[in-house]
């Protein structure tokens, strides 16, 4: 478990970084690129997400799991050259794609072309590798040095509305260099080259059915937002968008748990360990909880007073965006227990598949649905719906390796803490009229805070109290604990 713990602080170092960069470029991009071109970026981002899910095929899923299923060291080199030929071959054909594409569209060319290093970076992608070996602490310093300076190019470069192509080239270059840098440590592990073209013919039935995942998102995540810059206008779609980002920012919690997390669930199935896969399954129920419902109520709450001071005025129609968003955000972590760390774990692959093509086609017909009716609004309401259906597909899918009664025990506790939370945070917002943002956004997370972990504390939260206990054996003086 010491291994897992120190992986899951660094992936979630890289993650909260992933947040706090864009917390201090963010406001800047949008006061200097305006809203217009923030809309014509979301767009053109869009667009290129599409070629990107066929690019990654799903290898991200699929090759941590295999990867993590290698016992033996001399078969790992195989393995691993056996997967990244077939990812790198379809991530080609999609770059060749993506190069017809460019050269015969007429809007945002320019644009469309810089984002080449986008598709090229999934080409170099071999985190998968890292993360299945719980090998992730050297691949994430790196990424936080990449990230570090993104942020610098950014406030240097980044001065007018007229620096949309350098703020796009920015992002998509740093992009790439952080696959990059990935290459060097595997390159001295593995030390030279090997193939078996029967593990490739192998890998690729499996891999072409994970890769429909990825590719059906596209529907909810990027074709949506086509869908609604076409019937409405790329300033909609950037109120939308930024929401959006704002609400994913914060799935870090959820996805840093699934990416330590599984590898270490595929190694505790194939050993048939299963008293400690089941316990790993509440375990992840327990934490997507704690750490994902506060945020759904605490988004709510703070949106009209985040979303004008961080963004600005111009984007106030956001503040109903993220808020319809915020509780995509649980949805999303009880999907990636039942779809990540159950139906793929043990080899479900095309039930993982169908929940994700059902709930993605529902979500495009209410999306088309609701733009009609309320623009933005609706694309996000479709969005919600799409991680709704998801998550009780799979959970479905899953069935027989959890008990309902059991997950909801586990959810229940952190469920009323959250709401006696909101309560505050929405009491001390009235209380506050009138003061800076700043003040009234401190003194409703401190308020919010203080009440949710004060009524786990009450409720004995096993999560909760380990966590005291580490902070107490930690930071707390000797002579302290004993008068305590």
């Amino acid at each position: 478990m010491k291994k897992v713990t120190t992986n899951y602080i660094f992936v979630l170092l890289y993650q909260l970084l992933i947040i706090i960069t864009p917390i201090f470029t963010m406001p800047y991009v949008i006061r200097v690129l305006m809203p217009e071109n923030v809309g014509i970026e979301a767009y053109v981002s869009s667009i290129v997400q599409i070629f990107t899910a066929f690019a990654a095929l799903g290898m991200g899923d699929y090759g941590r799991k295999v990867i993590a299923s290698v016992t033996r060291k001399q078969d790992l080199k195989m393995e691993f050259y056996s997967l990244y030929l077939v990812q790198s071959f379809f991530s080609v054909l999609v770059l060749l794609i993506y190069l017809v594409f460019t050269f015969h569209t007429n809007q945002y060319q320019f644009l469309f072309f810089i984002n080449t290093l986008v598709i090229l970076s999934y080409i170099f992608d071999i985190t998968w590798f890292y993360t299945g070996q719980e090998n992730i602490k050297n691949i994430m310093i790196r990424n936080m040095v990449v990230r570090l300076g993104s942020m610098i190019g950014i406030f240097c470069f980044v001065k007018n509305p007229d620096d949309l192509a350098m703020y796009v080239w920015i992002n998509a270059a740093t992009l790439l260099v952080g696959q990059l840098v990935t290459w060097l440590p595997l390159l001295q592990q593995l030390k030279g080259f090997a193939l078996d073209w029967s593990k490739v013919k192998k890998h690729l039935k499996p891999v072409m059915t994970v890769a429909i995942v990825p590719i059906i998102t596209l529907i909810p995540l990027a074709l949506n937002k086509v869908i609604l810059g076409n019937n409405t206008s790329a300033m909609e779609v950037g109120f939308y968008n930024q929401a959006f980002k704002l609400m994913t920012l914060f799935v870090v919690f959820v996805t840093a748990l699934s990416t330590v997390m599984s590898p270490r669930m595929v190694k505790q199935h194939n050993g048939a360990n299963k008293e400690d896969f089941a316990q790993s399954i509440y375990f992840s129920f327990r934490y997507v909880s704690l750490s994902t419902l506060p945020l759904v109520t605490g988004l709510i709450a703070i949106a009209p007073v985040f979303i004008p001071f961080f963004l600005g005025t111009a984007f106030y129609p956001s503040v109903l965006n993220l808020q319809i968003l915020a509780p995509a955000l649980f949805f999303s972590g009880l999907a990636g227990i039942f779809g990540l760390q159950i139906l793929v774990t043990i080899g479900k692959n095309k039930s993982y598949a169908y929940s994700v093509l059902i709930a993605a086609v529902l979500s495009f017909g209410t999306n088309i649905l609701f733009i009609s009716w309320w623009g933005s609004y609706g694309t996000a309401v479709a969005y919600l719906i799409f991680t709704m259906m998801t998550c009780v597909l799979q959970a479905y899918f899953a069935r027989k390796y959890f008990s309902i009664k059991k997950m909801m025990r586990q959810i229940f506790p952190y469920l009323t803490a959250c709401l006696i939370a909101f309560g505050c945070e929405f009491g001390a917002s009235y209380l506050l009229v009138g003061f800076h943002p700043i003040v009234m956004m401190t003194a409703q997370v401190m308020v919010g805070g203080l009440a949710y972990v004060g009524v786990l504390f009450l409720l004995h939260d096993p999560l909760i109290l380990q966590a005291w206990c580490w902070v107490r054996s930690n930071f707390v003086p000797k002579t302290q604990k004993e008068r305590g």
